[in-house]
Formats: structure tokens, C-alpha cells, sequence
């Protein structure tokens, strides 16, 4: 599939990126918990890994901020979802994740949460389309979880700029959130009207 640059505003997305299994998931998690207890409101989605004896055995599709879920990856063949590398992937998950990502945006929150970015969708899959339309939008600050791997890939597909990565290994989900606040206040106070 043909892949398509598009150009952003280097300063609304952010690259939370770890190794694989590092906890980026979890980082994200206590970044939403800590906007919401700055009243900054924050939507999107999280995919935490399920797990049978200690391996990961697929993902989980979670709202930001509410936990309402669904089953969105499964190593386990289950029919009528698709096939990308080890996992079998449930298409009504990424339509229900883009459904969230429209309403965080009609509702004008003041961060989006996108968990995560990586191999399917740098081959055009996943949430590519998604990520192309969010890579348009002015409003909202966005923070997206990559894998360390690909990193450079994702930041040259959607012109994302080095100063704009939080690593796991070296921040803190409250050094992510001084980072963040300024520049969500900036936005409010220049008639966003971002929550």
C-alpha cells in the first residue's frame, strides 16, 4: 500500500516511546490519570496486553479515561478478523478506537491518546488513517506510544520533530506532564477553546 507524508505542526505531537513490553501503556495511563487531576481533559485510547502464563497473548482496546474496552488483538486465529504478523486483529476494535477519536475531537479535549503506533501502521494498515487525519488537526495536543524500533520511521512518515520524544527510560509521567501543560495552556488562552 502506498504510504502518504503529511506535513504537522511540529509542536501538537509528542512520541512516547520505550522498548517493546517497557510500559508505555502504563506511562500513558498514569499521564491521563494526572491531566484529569488538572482538570485538562484527555481521550483517545490505551491497548494494554492480555497475557496467559507470564506471554502476552493479544491486546485489549480501552477508552482513555473511562476503561470501557474491547478485545482488539489475539494470537488465537478468530474468525473474520485479520491476520498482520503473529496477532489475529478485530476490525470493529479500530472502528470503535476511531469512533473514539472523533468524539475526543467533537468534544474539543485538550489531549489525545493514541496507544500505539508501529509496523502495521507504517505498511498502511491499523490506525494510519486515523493518525493522517489527527496529523492535520491544530487543536489538541497528541501524544502517540511507539515502539523504540521504529521510532525514526514514525517521525519521518508524519514529520514529527526529535525535540518532541518522551522516553520511558528517562521520563517520569509527571516530567511528560510539565512538558505538556504549558503548551495546553497556551493553546486554551489563544482561543482554541480546548477543555
Amino acid at each position: 500500500m502506498k504510504q502518504m507524508t503529511v506535513s504537522v505542526a511540529p509542536h501538537s505531537i509528542f512520541l512516547v516511546t520505550g522498548p517493546v513490553q517497557a510500559g508505555k501503556t502504563t506511562f500513558l495511563s498514569s499521564l491521563v490519570a494526572l491531566l484529569e487531576k488538572e482538570h485538562v481533559s484527555a481521550g483517545g485510547f490505551l491497548c494494554p496486553g492480555t497475557f496467559t502464563s507470564g506471554l502476552r497473548s493479544g491486546f485489549e482496546l480501552r477508552q482513555a479515561g473511562s476503561g470501557t474496552g474491547f478485545s482488539l488483538a489475539s494470537q488465537e486465529k478468530v474468525e473474520g478478523w485479520v491476520p498482520f504478523r503473529r496477532f489475529w486483529f478485530n476490525p470493529l476494535a479500530f472502528d470503535r478506537g476511531r469512533q473514539w477519536i472523533e468524539q475526543c475531537l467533537e468534544k474539543r479535549a485538550s489531549v489525545v491518546v493514541v496507544d500505539e503506533v508501529g509496523p502495521m501502521e507504517l505498511e498502511g494498515g491499523g490506525w494510519s488513517d486515523t493518525l493522517d487525519m489527527l496529523a492535520e488537526q491544530a487543536g489538541p495536543v497528541q501524544c502517540w506510544s511507539v515502539r523504540k524500533p521504529v521510532l525514526r520511521e514514525v517521525m519521518e512518515r508524519w514529520k514529527i520533530s526529535s525535540g518532541h520524544i518522551i522516553d520511558i527510560r528517562e521520563d517520569t509521567p509527571e516530567k511528560a506532564l510539565d512538558r505538556l501543560l504549558p503548551l495546553i495552556r497556551m493553546k486554551k488562552s489563544h482561543g482554541g477553546g480546548y477543555a
